[in-house]
């Protein structure tokens, strides 16, 4: 089993590798911890692994390592719910992790944040919210 497990280093961000780790073990599951920017950084992979993003997602990777959990950060840029849904086929994964309120905004009635909501409409795997702790 492949889960993309999404994060944005928002206060959901800790409940999110929580139930990652939870549902990567319960499945014996490879995990793929991913931060999308919706802009580009930088072109020079060299230079965008230096940045502070990219070394908070290794350092919530190292966390999960450290669990037992088989995990790879990746981090992309462009269009937030584009590029999540485009790695999720890219890597066959069988279900997507992401926070219901991240940076984006929250105009849906189900109240989930915009990224959230495109995710979950587009997906053609399951996909589990995992709700912002108040």
């Amino acid at each position: 089993m492949k889960i993309i497990a999404t994060i944005d280093f928002s206060t959901t961000s800790e409940s999110i590798l929580k139930h990652t780790e939870i549902y990567a073990k319960a499945f014996d599951a490879e995990v793929f911890l991913v931060h999308a920017e919706p802009e580009t950084i930088t072109d020079d992979f060299e230079e965008m692994d230096h940045t502070p993003e990219a070394v908070m997602l290794k350092k919530d990777a190292r966390s999960l390592e450290k669990a037992g959990v088989k995990v790879t950060p990746l981090f992309l840029q462009g269009s937030v719910c584009e590029a999540i849904l485009n790695e999720a086929r890219r890597l066959e994964a069988n279900l997507i992790i992401i926070g219901a309120h991240g940076h984006g905004s929250t105009r849906c009635k189900a109240s989930v944040g915009d990224i959230s909501e495109c995710v979950l409409l587009r997906s053609r795997i399951p996909v589990l919210i995992i709700p912002a702790e108040h």
